[in-house]
C-alpha cells in the first residue's frame, strides 16, 4: 500500500468475536489453508474458526450476492440514493479491540492489487481511545437503522446488537488514553438523516458529513487550513461546477491565498504529452472563483517494480501554520462521500492532526504520504476527459436491486427446517418467484400461491434437505437479483457434508493436534488421494496375499492402544487451555469438530462394531476418563475455571448418560469384566 498505517497481525491474540462491516473473514479470524488450492481444508478451518466467533457484515444491498458461510451474518443496507460504502471493521478480543478504517472494497484487486489506505486503531485496557471506540460503535448502530426489516427481535439483528453492547461493556472499566500534544486522531463519518432507529428501537440521529466534521476538528487545533492536498479516483460528474471543490475552498482560510492540489488518475503514462486526466475540468474551473490557486498531479498507478496498481485510496490533507492533517478512509472527494448537499453515502474516514511543534516529526510524517505522487511533464496540454463513475468500485452496482418488498429471509437449522420469509406488502411487485440455488435448487414460493394462502407479512415454509440452501434468488418482471439469508441460531446448523465420513481417529487426530490447521489440511489431503487411488482396488496384487508385505508393528492392539493414549493426552492438554469465551467453550464441546461428535463417533464404533467392540469400548472408557481428568488453565483474561466448570461439568454427566444408554444396546457383545469396567468408569464419571 503506497499510504498505509502500519497493521500489526495479532495472530497471538484469541479472537473472540468479529463485527466487519466491510469484512475479510480471514484477516480477522486468521487461518492458514488457501481457499483456491485446499478448498476443502479451508472450508472446514473456516467453518471451526467461525464456529467459536461472532462475525457480522454490513454490505450496501446491491453487494450481497457473494457466497458465505451462515455462521456470519450478511445485513444488507439500503440507503436511499445513496449507498453503504463504508469500510470500517471492529474487532474484540477479550484484552484487545481493534479497529480498521481503509478505503478497499472486499475484493481480490482491493486486497491484492490496488494502491489503498488503512489506519488501524488499537485499544487495551491500559490504553484506551474511549471516544473512538465509542464513535465507532455508535456508527455501526446507526448503520442497522438502513437494514431492511430491522427490529430489535430479528436474530441477525440481535447478534449485532449483542456485540456493541458487549463491546461497550468491555472497554467501561479501561484506563483513558492520555491525550497526546503533538497527535490526535478521530473517527469522522458521513451518514444520512433517521427520524428513528428501528434495529435498537430508540431515537433517530442527525445527517453527518466527513468534510464539516473534519474542519471543524482542525479549526479546534489552530483555524481553517490555508492548502488542501486530495487524492481521490472519483470525483462528481459535472463538468460546470464541482460542489465539492467549492464546498472546500468555503471552509479554508480568507485573508490569504488558498492552495489546492488534485492528485487524480490519468489515463496512459504521466510522461505522455498528450496528457489524458479521468477527472472533471470543474476541478480546474471552479477554485479560481474562490481565490485559489490549483496544481494538479498524476495519482501513481504502478509500484516501484512497475506492477500494475491502480490508485483506489482516498486522502484529504489539510494544512494550516498550526498543523497538518490527514483524512483517509472511504470518502471520494464527492458530495455523497463528503456528506454535502442532501445526499449522504455511508462513509467512515479517521482525521489524524498532528502539531507542528518544534522537533516534531509527525508533521512531516504525514505528509511524507504524498511524495509518491508524479508531476506531469505537460500539464498545459492536459485532455479532461471526466471522472469514472463510481459504479466502477462494485462490479455488481448497476445491477437491479431486490425490491424494497423483500425485508428479510431467514433459515431455522434443527429438527424442524424451515425458511421464513417477511415481507414490507406495500412494496411488493405485482408479480414475482421466489427459489432455491444450489444441489437443492427448488421452486420455494411465488405471488400468486402466496395470495391464495392470504398474503401475510410472514411465511414459513418447509425445507427437507438436511443443508440449507446455497442463496435465494428473487425474480420479478423487471428483473432478478439474490436474497440475502441469514440463519436464526448458527449452533443448529449441520456440519458441512465433507464431514459425515470423517472417522472418530480422524476427529481425535484433529481435536488433539497443536495445530488444528496442519490437521485439517492433512485431512482435506487424505481425502482427496482417497478419492483419485484406492490401494486395495487399483493395485495389481492385493495387499492381503503379498508375500513381500513386511509384518507392520503399528497394527498391533499394543501399539494401537499406546498410541491412542498419546494423542488422549494431548487431547486433555488442549482442553486444559484457556478458552476466551462462552461461545468458543459451547463450540468447543458441541462444535462439528468437537468432544461432542467426537463421543458420538466413538460410540458408534462400539454399537456398529463387527469384530472388535472390546477395543472400540476401552477406547470411549478411556476418552471419557481423559475427560473428568480435564484440569482447566485460566490465563489472564481469558474464562476463570469457575465458569467454565459450571459449562464443562453438566455437559461431561450429561454426555456419560447419553453414551452409557447407546452402549447399553450393545452389552450382550462385549465381555464381562469389560463392562464392569465400563460401569465403574460410568459411576465415577458421574461423581
Amino acid at each position: 500500500m503506497a499510504a498505509a498505517a502500519r497493521c500489526e497481525r495479532s495472530d497471538r491474540l484469541p479472537c473472540n468475536d468479529v463485527y466487519i462491516q466491510i469484512v475479510l473473514i480471514r484477516r480477522a479470524v486468521p487461518g492458514e489453508s488457501e481457499p483456491n488450492r485446499e478448498d476443502l481444508a479451508f472450508l472446514l478451518e473456516r467453518e471451526c474458526r467461525l464456529g467459536a466467533a461472532y462475525a457480522g457484515v454490513l454490505v450496501d444491498h446491491t453487494q450481497v450476492d457473494v457466497e458465505h458461510s451462515l455462521r456470519w451474518d450478511v445485513l444488507p443496507v439500503r440507503i436511499r440514493g445513496a449507498k453503504q460504502h463504508a469500510k470500517i471493521s471492529l474487532l474484540a478480543w477479550t484484552n484487545h479491540l481493534r479497529i480498521i478504517v481503509a478505503s478497499a472494497n472486499l475484493t481480490e484487486a482491493g486486497y491484492r492489487f490496488n494502491h489503498e489506505v488503512a489506519i488501524a486503531i488499537d485499544v487495551t485496557p491500559q490504553e484506551a481511545p474511549l471516544a473512538i471506540v465509542a464513535d465507532a460503535v455508535r456508527f455501526l448502530r446507526c448503520l442497522l437503522a438502513f437494514v431492511p426489516g430491522a427490529e430489535p427481535t430479528v436474530p441477525e439483528i440481535q447478534r449485532a446488537l449483542s456485540f456493541l453492547n458487549q463491546v461497550e461493556r468491555q472497554v467501561a472499566n479501561w484506563k483513558p488514553m492520555r491525550p497526546s500534544k503533538n497527535l490526535r486522531q478521530h473517527l469522522i463519518f458521513t451518514l444520512p438523516a433517521r427520524d428513528s432507529n428501528s434495529a435498537t428501537g430508540g431515537p433517530g440521529f442527525e445527517a453527518r458529513g466527513s468534510l464539516s466534521d473534519a474542519v471543524a476538528k482542525c479549526r479546534q487545533r489552530g483555524g481553517s487550513p490555508a492548502d488542501a492536498w486530495i487524492a481521490s479516483p472519483f470525483f462528481d460528474v459535472d463538468h460546470k461546477t464541482n460542489v465539492a471543490t467549492a464546498a472546500l475552498c468555503k471552509a479554508m482560510a480568507r485573508g490569504s491565498t488558498r492552495q489546492l492540489t488534485f492528485c487524480v488518475p490519468a489515463v496512459g503514462e504521466p510522461d505522455e504529452k498528450a496528457l489524458r486526466l479521468a477527472a472533471p475540468v470543474s476541478l480546474l474551473n471552479t477554485p479560481g472563483r474562490y481565490s485559489a490557486e490549483v496544481s494538479f498531479e498524476i495519482l501513481p498507478q504502478r509500484d516501484s517494480d512497475k506492477n500494475a496498481r491502480p490508485w483506489h485510496a482516498k486522502m484529504l490533507a489539510l494544512q494550516s501554520p498550526e498543523y497538518s492533517a490527514l483524512l483517509s478512509g472511504s470518502s471520494n472527494f464527492t458530495q455523497a462521500g463528503l456528506g454535502i448537499g442532501n445526499r449522504h453515502n455511508a462513509e467512515a474516514n479517521v482525521l489524524t492532526i498532528a502539531q507542528r511543534r518544534p522537533h516534531a516529526r509527525e508533521p512531516g510524517q504525514l505528509e511524507s504520504l504524498w511524495n509518491v505522487m508524479i508531476d506531469p511533464k505537460y500539464p498545459e496540454s492536459a485532455e479532461w476527459l471526466g471522472t469514472k463513475s463510481e459504479l466502477d468500485e462494485e462490479a455488481n452496482a448497476q445491477r437491479v436491486p431486490l425490491p424494497d418488498g423483500f425485508l428479510n429471509a431467514i433459515y431455522r437449522a434443527g429438527d424442524k427446517r424451515q425458511l421464513v420469509f417477511r415481507f414490507d406488502l406495500p412494496k411488493l411487485p405485482a408479480s414475482w418467484t421466489v427459489n432455491s440455488c444450489g444441489p437443492d435448487a427448488a421452486h420455494l414460493i411465488d405471488s400468486e400461491r402466496w395470495k391464495e394462502d392470504g398474503g401475510h407479512a410472514s411465511v414459513e415454509l418447509s425445507w427437507t434437505p438436511v443443508h440449507p440452501p446455497e442463496t435465494i434468488m428473487v425474480r420479478w418482471p423487471e428483473g432478478e437479483a439474490f436474497w440475502p439469508l441469514n440463519v436464526d441460531d448458527p449452533r443448529q446448523l449441520p456440519p458441512p457434508a465433507e464431514l459425515e465420513n470423517m472417522s472418530a481417529d480422524d476427529m481425535l487426530l484433529i481435536l488433539a493436534a497443536s495445530d488444528p490447521s496442519a490437521a485439517l489440511r492433512a485431512l482435506a489431503k487424505r481425502q482427496r488421494a482417497d478419492q483419485m487411488f484406492d490401494d486395495e482396488l487399483d493395485s495389481a496384487t492385493p495387499t492381503d496375499l503379498d508375500p513381500l508385505r513386511r509384518y507392520d508393528l503399528r497394527t498391533t492392539f499394543l501399539r494401537r492402544i499406546r498410541s491412542r493414549a498419546r494423542v488422549l493426552a494431548m487431547l486433555r492438554q488442549n482442553l486444559e487451555r484457556p478458552v476466551w469465551s462462552k461461545q468458543a467453550l459451547q463450540w468447543r464441546l458441541d462444535g462439528f469438530i468437537g468432544v461432542r461428535p467426537l463421543a458420538q463417533r466413538l460410540a458408534r464404533d462400539v454399537t456398529q462394531s463387527d469384530g472388535q467392540v472390546d477395543e472400540a469400548l476401552l477406547t470411549l472408557a478411556d476418552f471419557l476418563i481423559v475427560l473428568r481428568e480435564v484440569n482447566y488453565r485460566p490465563a489472564d483474561g481469558s474464562l476463570p475455571k469457575s465458569k467454565v466448570n459450571k459449562v464443562f461439568r453438566p455437559f461431561l454427566k450429561s454426555l456419560i448418560l447419553e453414551l452409557d444408554e447407546q452402549v447399553r444396546a450393545r452389552r450382550s457383545g462385549v465381555g464381562k469384566e469389560l463392562i464392569a469396567c465400563w460401569d465403574r468408569m460410568v459411576k465415577r464419571c458421574r461423581v
